[in-house]
């Protein structure tokens, strides 16, 4: 079952594959892997908005006429669908908040494919994600 805590442990995860994989010089992959993180803990709020068991494979969801519009890696999607969007406009008054969001919202999952990323960049993502993801964690 991937109910609300699993889905933290699985954010908490890739975090942590992503800080190992950067320090074994995965650039790409550290990014790629990284974002998720994010991803996962909105989907993980969404089970808490919703009050669904399951992300994955709950049947609540798959009632619903649009269920794979919530089945998304668009990080600005997953943020109205979690009902962050009005508490996000309110944080981002923080200078430091909004640059942090700004990194984050440069990925998606197309980075799979991708190469190119500096050590620099991927370290300054990282950092971003931890300050997103510890926000999003006070509304779990």
């Amino acid at each position: 079952m991937k109910c609300q805590l699993d889905i933290i442990k699985i954010a908490d995860s890739k975090l942590d594959a992503a800080e190992c994989l950067l320090l074994n010089d995965f650039i790409d992959d550290a990014y790629y892997l990284g974002g998720y993180t994010i991803e996962l803990l909105l989907k993980a709020r969404v089970c808490k908005i919703l009050g669904i068991d399951n992300f994955f494979e709950d049947s609540f969801l798959s009632k619903l006429k649009n269920h794979q519009a919530y089945k998304i890696h668009d990080l600005r999607q997953l943020l109205i669908f979690s009902g962050l969007y009005i508490a996000h406009g309110h944080e981002s008054q923080d200078p430091t908040f909004k640059a942090n969001w700004s990194v984050i919202l440069n990925w998606n999952e197309g980075h799979r494919y991708m190469i190119g990323k500096t050590v620099t960049e991927v370290k300054n993502f990282l950092i971003s994600v931890k300050e997103i993801a510890t926000w999003i964690k006070k509304h779990l």
